[in-house]
């Protein structure tokens, strides 16, 4: 098989792209820490095979101008890999129902506040918007792509393990998942 040609979108480094996700294919990566910002520069024209946005569309200020610009650049056999975390998590409806604010929602530039647990000492993540699974396959298709699969992630925070097998098991179900990731085409 040749090599897939994969535009990993706010990857860093694209170590996640290379080794976890598309092991042996050629990734090209656009980051604002290369100096690329999406959102000014739009998105490399290209023969792409995959457009990976793995954990970026949660940080942007235009999820539909990025959405639109995904739409330009694919062909009729790019697919468009989003990965994000999950507002509707299992551990977020149960926290919510206690007064908590959901574990990806961030209320201020500068503090960690509402969390449970010690998630206010965390680090701020920029998270602008934070999807449910319904949420982003409308956005998704109110710009035109076709939904071809959805697979719910679990959680890497630390744990212990009775909690971590509760979110093995939650997990493989995209709308109780800590995150997930929608693969879609035009």
């Amino acid at each position: 098989m040749d090599k897939r040609k994969v535009l990993d979108v706010g990857g860093k480094d694209g170590f996640r792209a290379r080794n976890e996700f598309y092991p042996g294919s050629e990734v090209t990566v656009v980051d604002l820490e290369n100096g690329w910002d999406v959102m000014e520069d739009g998105l490399p024209r290209g023969d792409w095979d995959v457009i990976l946005a793995n954990h970026f569309i949660e940080h942007i200020s235009n999820p539909d101008i990025f959405l639109e610009e995904c739409r330009n650049i694919m062909g009729p056999n790019t697919i468009l890999n989003i990965g994000t975390p999950n507002l509707a998590a299992w551990f977020n409806r149960i926290l919510f129902l206690f007064g908590y604010v959901p574990h990806s929602m961030e209320l201020s530039t500068k503090y960690n506040v509402g969390k449970a647990f010690n998630w206010n000492e965390e680090g701020l993540g920029g998270h602008i918007y934070v999807y449910t699974v319904q949420a982003l396959c409308e956005l998704l298709k109110h710009h035109g792509f076709k939904i071809i699969s959805i697979l719910g992630e679990r959680s890497t925070y630390p744990c212990n393990k009775f909690i971590r097998g509760i979110d093995i098991i939650l997990s493989k179900r995209a709308s109780f998942s800590s995150s997930f990731r929608v693969k879609c085409i035009i």
